[in-house]
């Protein structure tokens, strides 16, 4: 019943950078400072500066970034991650000028976090070719390189590019619905039991 209030409106819910600090659950004296950040792309604020500024510094204050987005990794799920092809021309890893390209970006992977993508209110069954597959292995199935060097297959490449690059380590979990339909709405309030067991 404690951390982030959660919105269950349309209207966006959290504005910036909310900071919540809680003790490590097994280093005793060390405490977590998990940080959450308003969504990508808020109609309210109509501004992708906003939004490019604060995802990389939260690339920058964490030690595991957690990117949750809804449904499956798809087309639009990565077009929403294009804020990570920007990451170069926010962030200079040397005083350099010029040294910004995707190519020169090795001294970002030294001090980026881990990336572990969240899926959530995911139903599909994690199976390729009617073999099981785990929400690791999804998501590097999902990151895989289109062929050719025409306009939209780069398009399609840079953000999978950049994730692959920039946070060599990573992860994806992958969430059923928290609860019935019914009970969203009001998620905070639930009891344990009224949680979906899975």
């Amino acid at each position: 019943k404690k951390g982030f209030s959660l919105g269950s409106t349309v209207q966006s819910h959290t504005k910036g950078i909310w900071m919540w600090c809680v003790p490590h659950p097994k280093k005793p004296g060390h405490v977590l400072v998990l940080l959450d950040t308003e969504g990508l792309g808020d109609v309210e604020k109509g501004d992708n500066q906003n939004d490019s500024w604060i995802f990389a510094l939260a690339i920058l204050l964490s030690s595991t970034f957690v990117y949750n987005s809804m449904g499956t990794i798809n087309q639009q799920a990565m077009d929403q991650l294009h804020y990570v092809t920007e990451l170069t021309d926010r962030i200079k890893a040397n005083s350099s000028p010029g040294n910004n390209s995707v190519e020169d970006s090795a001294d970002f992977v030294s001090f980026f976090p881990a990336f572990v993508w969240t899926l959530r209110d995911f139903t599909l069954e994690l199976e390729v070719d009617g073999e099981p597959i785990t929400a690791d292995d999804y998501l590097e199935l999902s990151l895989k390189l289109r062929q050719g060097t025409d306009k939209k297959s780069k398009s399609f490449n840079d953000p999978r590019l950049c994730i692959r690059k920039f946070f060599p380590n990573r992860k994806c979990f992958i969430f059923d619905w928290p609860a019935q339909k019914k009970y969203l709405a009001r998620l905070e309030q639930l009891k344990e039991e009224e949680l979906n067991p899975d």
